[in-house]
């Protein structure tokens, strides 16, 4: 009976040690996993009366110490921008609110000159998510605020934690893949992949190009 008791015992763990060196991780297939196709960009014609521009965290252009959007750090940040710059300003003419976010070490000044906010111009001081321990819900609904338009670095950080945010609290969001940066291009292309596939802030939103961003009249 014994033996009987420790040859079924044995069968057993052969057949959980099988299964567990049969059931890979996603660590073990790491090198093997094939990115998926590029999500499609789509046109956009912005709502002028109910969207806001949101610029997150592209302080440290002028001084590396004060933010990540840098030469040393970010330089994919540096090089978006002249895009986000025309963005803004069509953003301006059209009339759209524009609300910026500033990391935790930094001031008004630091935000890259290109970009520097008007004297009316809301900025809020916060983590990754720009709606934690900040006023920006608020600021967005006193302005009756439906769907955001997100920029800004990093990616994976403030731009996702963000526009996620937002999403699920039932606003729209475009994301222009050319206004959002990282160190790593991998981080830009996880995140469009998220808000592209991710069960609740896909249906709420468009990636789509600077360039594809039309303000209407």
């Amino acid at each position: 009976m014994k033996a009987r008791s420790r040859k079924a015992l044995a069968a057993f763990a052969i057949t959980i040690f099988g299964a567990s060196a049969a059931h890979a991780t996603i660590i073990d297939d790491w090198n093997t996993v094939k990115a998926p196709a590029a999500p499609q960009l789509k046109p956009v014609d912005v709502d002028t009366s109910d969207t806001a521009l949101l610029l997150l965290d592209f302080n440290g252009a002028q001084d590396p110490s004060k933010g990540p959007c840098n030469t040393k750090t970010k330089p994919r940040c540096i090089a978006s921008l002249p895009k986000v710059a025309k963005l803004t300003d069509e953003a301006r003419k059209s009339g759209v609110p524009v609300i910026y976010s500033i990391t935790g070490n930094a001031a008004k000044a630091d935000i890259a000159d290109v970009l520097a906010p008007e004297a009316d111009d809301p900025i809020v001081q916060s983590g990754a998510n720009k709606f934690i321990n900040t006023d920006l819900e608020k600021i967005l609904s006193d302005r009756h605020i439906k769907t955001v338009i997100v920029t800004g670095t990093a990616s994976e950080g403030a731009v996702l934690n963000t526009a996620a945010y937002a999403a699920l609290k039932g606003m729209n969001v475009i994301l222009p893949v050319d206004g959002m940066s990282s160190t790593d291009p991998y981080a830009e292309q996880y995140v469009a992949w998220h808000f592209a596939n991710a069960p609740g802030v896909s249906a709420k939103t468009v990636l789509t190009d600077i360039d594809d961003i039309k303000f209407g009249d």
